[in-house]
């Protein structure tokens, strides 16, 4: 998988249109600047293909479009977007979302926060048998209905944030105070410092609101995310009963990790 944070080593070969564009930001975003030419080598498809790519990405408004490439938009943008992030690192997340479903227990009422990470356990959910799932993202809300209609789904809903297409604030804040959950499935922008961080207020918020609603606290979490940029603080991590974190973890922050008297699993993340 990766070699580095900006993801530089990783394979890019062989992946599907929607990945190949997430992870053409990524690059972008990683080398502030890069030329057509550039990316077609490292994506191994034709410049006819990145150009595409490219003027697909700007009328989006995930890049800026340049003579013979394109330059990367400023990064608290990028960090927010759902668009983005729900296509990039796939396979990783279908890794730790696997490992996280595990923990599930049948007739759990399980939480779910708005990250992409947490939200690639819907494949895996239906076999773990929860009660109810209780979630302010409303995607999931929309694709739990339809592919596992006999799971009770309880929305959290709110002020509508398109840029992470949940709902987040104070109305929501309010309901999660008002029920519990058995277990709670996080992931943010930022580790560091020992604490989550994340780029929004009102985010950072209402994932404190689900952590603090639930019996056990679970965070899902790659190696990108560990000395990230993230504003607001949400919790330390000596809160969490159990974090789930690639295997390519580097070893400063696998000892940051083991100081804590958290469960910590180490996931192998597949190849694309």
């Amino acid at each position: 998988m990766s070699g580095g944070p900006d993801g530089a080593s990783a394979p890019r070969d062989g992946l599907t249109a929607v990945a190949r564009r997430g992870e053409l930001v990524r690059y972008i975003d990683s080398h502030t600047v890069a030329r057509a030419e550039e990316l077609a080598g490292a994506f191994t498809v034709s410049a006819m293909t990145i150009h595409r790519d490219l003027d697909l990405l700007s009328r989006e408004g995930l890049i800026e479009r340049v003579r013979g490439g394109a330059r990367a938009l400023p990064h608290a943008f990028l960090e927010r977007d759902v668009r983005l992030r729900r296509a990039t690192k796939v396979n990783e997340k279908l890794a730790l979302a696997r490992a996280a479903a595990a923990l599930i227990r049948a007739g759990d009422m399980v939480a779910i926060d708005d990250s992409t990470t947490a939200a690639a356990m819907l494949p895996v959910l239906a076999p773990r048998a929860p009660a109810t799932v209780i979630t302010h993202s409303l995607a999931l809300m929309h694709d739990l209905t339809r592919a596992h209609p006999e799971i009770k789904l309880l929305g959290l809903g709110g002020q509508y944030y398109p840029e992470t297409d949940s709902f987040l604030g104070s109305v929501v804040i309010d309901q999660i105070k008002r029920i519990s959950a058995d277990v709670v499935f996080i992931s943010t922008t930022s580790v560091k410092n020992d604490a989550l961080f994340h780029p929004d207020a009102e985010a950072a918020r209402t994932k404190q609101a689900l952590i603090e609603m639930a019996d056990r606290k679970v965070l899902l979490v790659d190696v990108t995310k560990f000395g990230a940029k993230g504003l607001h603080h949400v919790v330390d991590l000596a809160v969490f009963d159990d974090i789930i974190v690639s295997a390519d973890l580097p070893a400063e922050h696998r000892a940051q990790l083991d100081r804590l008297d958290v469960a910590v699993h180490y996931v192998p993340t597949p190849e694309p």
